[in-house]
């Protein structure tokens, strides 16, 4: 039977990478995933570079649209201007190690021309995967109501990226399998965001890196104004597994953004000791 997981996340699981699972609750239940919806714009990112239509040191240059993104105070750390330079490996390690939205859409739009074909594209892949009729409005994993320049009017304000535990699962397969280098960048404490016009120190956000009873490897997280997710790999002697927490009820709360590394650390140690 099946072992039934006690947390506080609507929807969550533990499994071996290989994508057997150990344990779980409501795995098959869709909820909102806020930036754990980076990891497909990431895959993407990482096939493009092996198929050669992007290097590493590639120059991207800000548009005027990606320029008043930034603006947003919730949605953008890291304010560009239009014109602004940086390369598209500065842009992955913004994208992956501090989460910034900004950039899931510089990349749908440099590799796909615009999110219309993006979001074609998308669906086409995850349902490649197996995730059939997948909600994934756009790359960051935000609600319509925050996407500024990007918002879709004939959309309702909550409109957001949807997947259940066992879909998450699959993603995470998918690019750790196939991009393994990933976990490398997520392993990082530290990066120095630099364009022709800034440079500036950020910190990995993270935090498993820092528990030792567990070897976390990292991998994503993501929170909304009241919901926290995560998504973490770790390695348990020659073996590495998955665990997958979403859409954590965090109102009530303190402090937001940080209960599930706590969580997902007691979901492990229940599964695996």
């Amino acid at each position: 039977m099946m072992k039934q997981l006690k947390v506080l996340a609507a929807s969550a699981l533990v499994a071996e990478l290989d994508g057997s699972v150990l344990a779980e609750k409501n795995a098959d239940q869709r909820v909102p995933i806020a930036s754990v919806t980076k990891l497909i714009i990431i895959y993407q990112l990482y096939a493009a570079v092996e198929r050669h239509q992007l290097n590493w040191a590639d120059q991207l240059t800000t548009t005027k649209r990606i320029a008043e993104f930034t603006k947003g105070e919730v949605v953008a750390e890291i304010k560009l201007t239009e014109g602004e330079t940086y390369t598209v490996k500065d842009a992955l390690d913004a994208l992956l190690i501090l989460s910034e939205n900004t950039f899931a859409f510089v990349f749908a739009e440099k590799l796909f021309k615009n999110l219309t074909n993006w979001h074609r594209k998308t669906i086409a892949l995850l349902e490649s995967w197996g995730i059939n009729n997948p909600i994934i409005p756009n790359p960051a994993g935000l609600s319509n109501q925050d996407l500024k320049t990007y918002k879709d009017p004939e959309m309702t304000d909550s409109y957001e990226p949807l997947f259940s535990a066992k879909e998450v699962l699959i993603i995470t397969e998918k690019i750790v399998d196939r991009f393994p280098e990933v976990l490398k960048i997520a392993q990082e404490w530290k990066f120095n965001f630099k364009s022709n016009r800034q440079e500036y120190p950020y910190l990995n956000r993270f935090k498993f890196l820092a528990i030792t009873k567990h070897k976390w490897i990292g991998l994503k997280t993501g929170t909304s104004p009241d919901t926290e997710s995560l998504v973490g790999v770790v390695q348990v002697d020659q073996k590495k597994f998955v665990t997958v927490y979403l859409a954590a009820k965090i109102d009530f709360l303190e402090p937001k953004g940080r209960n599930c590394y706590v969580e997902s650390e007691k979901m492990l140690s229940s599964v695996l000791g």
